[in-house]
């Protein structure tokens, strides 16, 4: 499948040249903006053509050696099998398929780093020729750990840092250090060969931190972190990560006051060489969200596969302020199950299916009202778009990654 099989933005352009004017140009950088990662997953596709599957999402642990304040995870780990470690039974199972992905993350609801096999995995995967990273505390990233995983040839390496002092910090990662956590992020970029592996800062914003945006910032630039993303504490089950996020079904005086303070914070970034990438406040449905069920996998701990990680571990849960249910979707099970056998099953293929009519739908309403329109009554298009696209799968209807939130 290739939603992309011409260039829209070389054919906007050229239309907008041609005297479509101005309006035109503006609503297709917006377009851009909000498309922008499914150009990325093109891009990688055109070096990767002959890898069906962009992602594996491999839960190489969902044990955790912290307590944090906002983990919608601590209950569900607590009852996990086999300590809450992936088995290298399950990661046989996967292993033969890796010649067939463009990329495995090791992350999943708990720590990678805990996962005695991971420097292991990581280079099976990097020698298959695939793009291989994990989200970490980062406590654990002690040197000599680091220098094995930078060996095992990483490509990317995100640290989970949500304060920008150490009284934040250490408030909010409950268990953790806040001195040895930024001293083993540095470490990154002092033992990394060039700018391989990516360092990236993820900074979950929530009323207790969110004044600090400015000074996370900061903190990242001091450390040498190559990006920061500003997260939204988006992910509920039952009463765990309940209360802590600060988006909102509606505009209003708080939520415009955060985003000027984000605003001028990617400012600061911007001057400090820090890229960063960021959430909506309020909600923007998306035609499919980024973890696209339509060419990746999520691989739980104990072998589960399913579309992602909030599908996989359902429960009750709260979606813009309304409590509902989130469903469990399984597609079957490793290493009792074959991974194409799963890749097959009518459960994959509905959710494959429904995200691609949702994606062409929206594409190809958009690019018809630009040109009938001439680029004017934007929000109207947009609006008309999403309207437009078939109902999400049940599940994703009330999952805020699809609201971009």
């Amino acid at each position: 499948m290739s939603p992309y099989s011409f260039d829209h933005k070389h054919i906007l352009l050229t239309g907008a040249s041609a005297g479509l004017g101005s309006a035109l140009v503006k609503l297709l950088e917006r377009v851009d903006r909000r498309m922008g990662s499914l150009r990325d997953k093109l891009n990688a596709k055109k070096s990767l053509k002959n890898r069906p599957w962009r992602l594996f999402q491999v839960e190489s642990a969902i044990a955790c050696n912290l307590k944090c304040l906002m983990c919608p995870w601590r209950e569900i780990a607590k009852k996990a099998t086999a300590q809450g470690l992936m088995t290298a039974e399950i990661w046989e199972a996967i292993r033969p398929y890796l010649s067939q992905v463009q990329s495995v993350d090791f992350t999943g609801g708990g720590e990678p780093l805990l996962q005695p096999r991971l420097v292991e995995w990581i280079a099976d995967a990097t020698k298959a020729g695939c793009e291989t990273g994990f989200l970490s505390n980062g406590l654990l990233l002690k040197t000599e750990k680091l220098k094995k995983i930078l060996d095992a040839g990483i490509h990317w390496i995100c640290i989970s840092m949500d304060g920008a002092t150490a009284e934040m910090y250490n408030k909010i990662r409950v268990g953790s250090n806040f001195d040895r956590v930024c001293e083993n992020v540095a470490n990154i970029a002092r033992l990394r060969a060039g700018n391989i592996p990516k360092t990236m800062i993820n900074f979950v914003l929530m009323d207790i931190n969110s004044h600090q945006m400015e000074e996370i910032v900061q903190l990242a630039a001091r450390l040498g972190v190559d990006q920061l993303n500003f997260k939204q504490c988006d992910v509920i089950r039952g009463r765990e990560g309940k209360g802590f996020g600060l988006f909102a079904s509606e505009e209003n005086t708080e939520i415009r006051g955060l985003q000027k303070s984000l605003k001028k914070a990617r400012r600061l970034a911007k001057k400090l060489n820090v890229e960063t990438t960021a959430f909506a406040f309020t909600p923007q449905e998306l035609a499919v969200c980024d973890q696209d069920p339509r060419d990746s996998l999520y691989i739980r701990y104990d072998g589960t596969v399913a579309p992602c990680i909030n599908l996989a571990l359902g429960g009750q849960t709260t979606f813009l302020g309304n409590e509902v249910d989130m469903p469990s979707v399984h597609y079957g099970k490793l290493p009792e199950d074959d991974l194409m056998d799963l890749w097959e099953t009518e459960s994959c293929q509905f959710y494959r299916r429904r995200f691609a009519e949702r994606f062409q739908t929206h594409e190809n309403l958009i690019v018809r009202n630009l040109f009938e329109s001439g680029g004017s009554g934007r929000e109207k298009i947009l609006q008309s778009a999403r309207e437009a696209m078939p109902d999400p799968p049940k599940g994703c209807n009330v999952c805020h990654y699809l609201y971009n939130i």
